[in-house]
């Protein structure tokens, strides 16, 4: 839970973006060195991170900031290696048994729940902004 968790307010930008390259890191080594052997590892694990790379995936940020630091403490590149992990996974094509395609359907089900997910919070933000355009 440590790698999608939201991180403490009272870090400095430079600590903010050490804890940012490790979880970086941490993701890079699961997608090649757990991830492909999925097959051989039980399904509850993978499906717990599967839940982890979903929730990285998604922008978090701290609300102690300034304006001006809004943009860089937004964990950009730890959300983007996440859900290029679940990209990657989705659309494996090395499989020649059922029960090896499942870390693919595992994948592709997460992305379309997150997808799914942004759509129906897209609708509620737009009915309630009125007149207003939506912030990026």
């Amino acid at each position: 839970t440590f790698i999608s968790s939201t991180p403490p307010d009272n870090l400095s930008i430079q600590e903010f973006q050490k804890n940012e390259s490790i979880d970086v890191e941490v993701v890079q080594l699961i997608s090649t060195e757990i991830l492909p052997y999925a097959n051989f590892i039980p399904k509850e694990f993978v499906g717990q991170i599967m839940t982890m790379l979903n929730k990285g995936s998604i922008h978090s940020q701290s609300s102690s900031f300034t304006e001006a630091e809004i943009d860089i403490r937004m964990r950009e590149e730890f959300s983007k290696v996440c859900f290029e992990t679940l990209l990657q996974f989705s659309f494996s094509n090395k499989v020649t048994t059922p029960q090896e395609g499942y870390i693919s359907r595992m994948a592709l089900s997460v992305l379309l729940k997150r997808s799914q997910d942004v759509l129906h919070r897209y609708i509620e933000d737009e009915r309630l902004s009125g007149k207003c355009p939506l912030p990026r």
